[in-house]
C-alpha cells in the first residue's frame, strides 16, 4: 500500500462520520462517536510509534489508551461531534501517511505490539512496522467501519422529478497525434484553448479542463449544445481535433435539474 492509498483508504469512514444519522448500538457496542474517537486516537499511537523507529529509539506499542471508553468519550467531547471526529480522521490519517512513507528501508523494523480487545490480548508480539501501519490502515479499519455502517440510517432515494441534460465530451488522445516541435506544439494549445473560449462566447460550452491520471482521457468538456450531433460537429471544430492530437466522444449526461450553477448565469 503506497502511502497515497493509506491516507485515502480513510475517505469512506470520514465520509460516514459527515453524513452522520447514526443510531445508538443495542448490542452493548460503541456508539459511533467512540469508534471515530478510537481510530483517531490509535492512528496518532501507532504514528507516534513510527515516528519513534525513524528516530532510532527502542519502541513498543500497546493500545490500552485507544481503548478506554472514559477516555475516548473525553476525546470525542473535546471534537465537538462527528465533524470535529472526522477531521481528527483526516489529521491522523495524513500523520500515519507521512511517517509511513519515511520509513523506507525501516518499514521492516519489529516492534513489540500488544491489542486488547476488552479485557482479552489478541495480539502480544513483534511486528513489522510497515506491515502493522497497512494493518491498521486495511483489515481494522474495515472492521470499524463495518462497525458504524451497523448504526447508519439506511438512506434510499429516488430519481430526481426534473433533469438537465448536458453533451459530455470526452478528448481521448489519439494514437496516431502528430509530432510537432516545441514552437508548434505550443501554439495549437493556444489555439485549442482559444476554442473554448469561442465555445464559451457563443454559449455553447459550459466548462472545460485536462484530466490527469488516465492514459485515455485528456480532457472533458460539458456542452449546452441542443443535441450530441451538434455538440460533436462543435467539438471537432477544435483545432486540436482537427490537427489530429484529439478525437471526441459525445454522450448525453443528465443531472437533477438546478444541481449545477454557472456563474455567467447569475
Amino acid at each position: 500500500m503506497t502511502s497515497e492509498a493509506l491516507a485515502a483508504a480513510y475517505a469512506p469512514f470520514v465520509a460516514s462520520l459527515l453524513a452522520g444519522g447514526f443510531s445508538q448500538p443495542t448490542d452493548g457496542g460503541w456508539p459511533a462517536e467512540l469508534v471515530a474517537a478510537h481510530m483517531a486516537r490509535n492512528n496518532d499511537l501507532i504514528a507516534e510509534t513510527a515516528e519513534k523507529v525513524l528516530a532510532g529509539l527502542d519502541v513498543s506499542y500497546d493500545n490500552a489508551p485507544t481503548i478506554d471508553e472514559a477516555e475516548l468519550a473525553r476525546y470525542a467531547d473535546s471534537c465537538g461531534g462527528l465533524s470535529g471526529l472526522a477531521a481528527e480522521i483526516e489529521r491522523s490519517a495524513a500523520r500515519l501517511q507521512a511517517a509511513s512513507g519515511a520509513l523506507g528501508d525501516r518499514a521492516g523494523t519489529l516492534v513489540h505490539v500488544v491489542i486488547r480487545d476488552g479485557t482479552e490480548v489478541v495480539q502480544d508480539g513483534p511486528i513489522p512496522i510497515g506491515a502493522f501501519i497497512e494493518g491498521n490502515a486495511s483489515f481494522h479499519l474495515k472492521l470499524h467501519h463495518e462497525q458504524i455502517k451497523r448504526l447508519e440510517t439506511i438512506r434510499e432515494a429516488g430519481p430526481p422529478g426534473e433533469f438537465d441534460s448536458y453533451e459530455l465530451v470526452l478528448l481521448l488522445r489519439a494514437t496516431d497525434a502528430p509530432v510537432l516541435d516545441e514552437e508548434a506544439s505550443s501554439a495549437l494549445g493556444r489555439q485549442h484553448l482559444g476554442h473554448f473560449a469561442k465555445m464559451r462566447a457563443a454559449g455553447y460550452l459550459r466548462i472545460a479542463g485536462p484530466i490527469d491520471g488516465d492514459d485515455e482521457i485528456a480532457g472533458i468538456c460539458l456542452y449546452q449544445a441542443g443535441s450530441p450531433e451538434r455538440a460533436r460537429s462543435l467539438a471537432e471544430d477544435d483545432p486540436a481535433v482537427r490537427a489530429g492530437r484529439f478525437v471526441v466522444r459525445v454522450m448525453t449526461w443528465y443531472t437533477a435539474k438546478g444541481a449545477l450553477t454557472w456563474a455567467a448565469d447569475m
